[in-house]
Formats: C-alpha cells, structure tokens, sequence
C-alpha cells in the first residue's frame, strides 16, 4: 500500500483501508500524513489520517481524521486533487468515529451501486 511505503508498515490508521474500497490511497511523501480520496455524486473529498498520537502531529491542535473537500485538476481517469480553500467538512479524533463515518458512507456507495 502507497500510504506504508510513504509512512512505514507499522503507521496505524485507525481501521482496515480493506474493508472500505472507495477510499484510493494518494499518499505523498510530501504531505505530513496519509491521504485517501473518494467520490460521491460528482464531487472529490479527501481524507486525512494524522498520527495516533497528538505530539507525533505537525499541528497538535489537528483532529485525528479530517474530511475536506477537494478540486480536481485532472479528470476522472487521472484525478489530480488538491484540499480546497474550505472549511474541513468533518473532524473527528476517535477510532469509532471513523469507523462509524465511513460505515455511512460505505452504504451510501452500496446504495449507489444497486440504483445503477
């Protein structure tokens, strides 16, 4: 996975990146934490997994697990994200927060799948 090779084997996300397939993993070496984007109607988000610990983050006062909107500079095939100059969408700092977000929108996108 892009986000171990950047961030080392042992970076704990919080959860199984397995178990939630719509999260793409776009993880730079240049960014301070792991970054995973989705799509959900027409729009990007990404979402950004900091360090467990509040004094490994580069701003202690970050939540855990940010969810912004993103701009795509790219297309589809290609996305090319950047954060948005926006407000972050959801911040949260605990494990089954997260969990319980991204079960929502898991079945959302299950949703989505059988409409199609």
């Amino acid at each position: 996975m892009l986000y171990e090779r950047k961030f080392g084997a042992d970076f704990d996300l919080g959860f199984s990146l397995s178990e939630y397939p719509f999260l793409v993993d776009q993880s730079s070496a240049n960014d301070m934490c792991p970054s995973f984007y989705f799509k959900l109607d027409s729009t990007y988000y990404i979402l950004w997994v900091d360090h467990a610990a509040v004094e490994q983050r580069e701003d202690e006062s970050n939540s855990r697990y940010t969810v912004v909107e993103a701009e795509n500079f790219g297309d589809d095939e290609y996305p090319e994200l950047q954060t948005k100059a926006s407000p972050a969408l959801v911040e949260l700092e605990a494990v089954a927060d997260i969990v319980l977000y991204l079960n929502q929108l898991k079945s959302r996108f299950g949703a989505e799948q059988v409409n199609n």
